[in-house]
């Protein structure tokens, strides 16, 4: 379960009637994937690594290859294909990155040189099964779309080996010696060279804007992308609940109306002006009584179903792996969890500093079951889950002052008073707490703070809060 605090500053001006859980809805963007699996370069290149997409792509191509041309072993080539090009892109992203943000750290205890010439002969080897996987797939009788599979991992594949190669090469070109130079050159130049051979779309030209570089690169990461995202189908948890006590309600205020018209029958007549007035007043009355009890059931069901309910699809195998169930309310002051305040407020310089910046609490919930032996019968790899948050700010900000105003300072040093100018800014405070189960117990309980520095214009910053209970 995740709950996630968001502290608004009243002067933004957001509150019950000006921000709708509509609108809350539709500002949250949320994706829930699997996580890469993590394998270094060496890993997928191991012949005895039975979980290496590389061992099981060639196993099925020699499934066909003998003969076997069912759906079967075509699906598998195909999702192992993505699953390459998704666990090489992380493989190379992080090794690259240490390399980059730890050089300076390790340099005078390794020889950075020698262990980086030792990544790249691994990249060598990369390449080199690349050019095998084409050789295969050159000769296998494999459909039209599964060599286009191929082709779009094999280009991207292609593509990360040049960008890490060059990004590296511009971070440490005065720190490498000439032969480590030569090598990422190399290796640079081998993947230029193939993905123009070939026509590839995603090779940079000269005196272009290379718009179609940008577009066929988002195509590719997209595409290969999907065997890690779940699909995920809403339900509205309220509907049957909320047609049932309609139907109820227009049945008591039929009764109502009904039981109030033989009443009047009792004093008067059918063609009496009043029977014909209170007639009136009865049709206004059961309107009235169908509206509040309509408002009474939604505020009611509102308190025990949630606001939206997911079912999370494993697109590959069609199966449901998981459900999540989400709502959102305006939590008053009091309702706020001790140790939730006590997060918030670790932060604050002065302990009357909150009274300075009154804020207004959302609080959004989120509840994720996941079918834990769904999951391990198809993943062996792919167990664990990412659930992506993004949310758009722009209704925050309508009521923001101006991102600049200018003040006045006295300038001792050049003795005349000047203009300078002063950010407005506002805090978003986030405080997100994710709690674990194990048999419908708390297991484990974790807290994070971030906050986000925004403006008139947007987001300026983010940051994470590091803080003590």
């Amino acid at each position: 379960m995740i709950d996630t605090y968001f502290f608004i500053p009243r002067s933004l001006q957001i509150n019950k009637q000006s921000y709708s859980k509509e609108k809350f809805y539709s500002d949250l963007n949320n994706n829930i994937r699997f996580k890469t699996p993590k394998m270094s370069i060496d890993g997928i290149l191991d012949q005895d690594n039975s979980f290496s997409p590389f061992n099981v792509i060639s196993a099925k191509i020699k499934e066909i290859e003998y003969g076997n041309i069912s759906g079967e072993p075509l699906r598998k080539i195909q999702r192992e294909l993505k699953l390459l090009a998704c666990i090489i892109k992380s493989s190379l992203r992080d090794q690259f990155s240490y390399f980059i943000n730890y050089f300076e750290q390790v340099k005078g205890s390794i020889n950075s040189n020698e262990s980086f010439r030792i990544y790249i002969k691994s990249i060598e080897k990369l390449q080199a099964k690349m050019v095998y996987l084409r050789e295969k797939f050159a000769m296998a009788q494999i459909p039209f779309d599964i060599r286009e599979t191929f082709r779009y991992s094999d280009e991207y594949i292609s593509l990360q080996i040049e960008m890490w190669l060059t990004n590296s090469l511009r971070t440490f070109e005065k720190e490498f010696d000439n032969e480590t130079q030569k090598m990422i050159i190399k290796g640079i130049n081998l993947e230029q060279s193939y993905r123009k051979s070939v026509g590839s779309r995603i090779s940079l030209k000269e005196g272009l804007d290379n718009e179609e570089f940008t577009y066929m690169e988002g195509i590719m990461k997209k595409y290969l992308q999907s065997v890690l995202y779940l699909e995920k189908r809403k339900k509205d948890p309220k509907s049957s609940s909320l047609q049932m006590l309609y139907s109820i309600t227009a049945g008591f205020a039929m009764f109502l109306s009904l039981l109030l018209g033989l009443i009047l029958l009792l004093f008067f007549n059918v063609n009496d002006i009043p029977f014909i007035l209170g007639i009136v007043v009865i049709y206004m009355l059961k309107d009235r009584v169908k509206d509040i009890f309509r408002n009474s059931s939604q505020k009611a069901l509102g308190l025990y179903f949630p606001d939206a309910r997911t079912d999370i699809i494993d697109v590959f195998f069609k199966e449901k792996i998981g459900v999540s169930k989400e709502k959102v309310i305006f939590l008053n002051w009091e309702k706020i969890p001790i140790e939730i305040l006590k997060i918030r407020e670790s932060s604050n310089i002065s302990p009357i500093e909150k009274e300075g910046k009154p804020e207004v609490c959302i609080l959004h919930t989120k509840k994720i079951k996941l079918f834990r032996q769904k999951i391990d019968k198809h993943h062996t790899r792919q167990k664990d889950i990412s659930d992506v948050f993004r949310f758009n700010v722009t209704d925050f900000l309508k009521y923001a002052d101006d991102p600049i105003r200018t003040e006045l300072n006295w300038n001792e040093k050049k003795n005349q008073i000047e203009l300078v100018p002063v950010s407005k800014v506002y805090h978003l405070n986030l405080v997100i707490k994710l709690t674990t189960f194990d048999k419908r117990k708390p297991s484990d309980v974790y807290f994070k703070k971030y906050r986000v520095i925004l403006d008139q214009k947007g987001i300026k910053n983010v940051m994470e809060i590091k803080f003590t209970i």
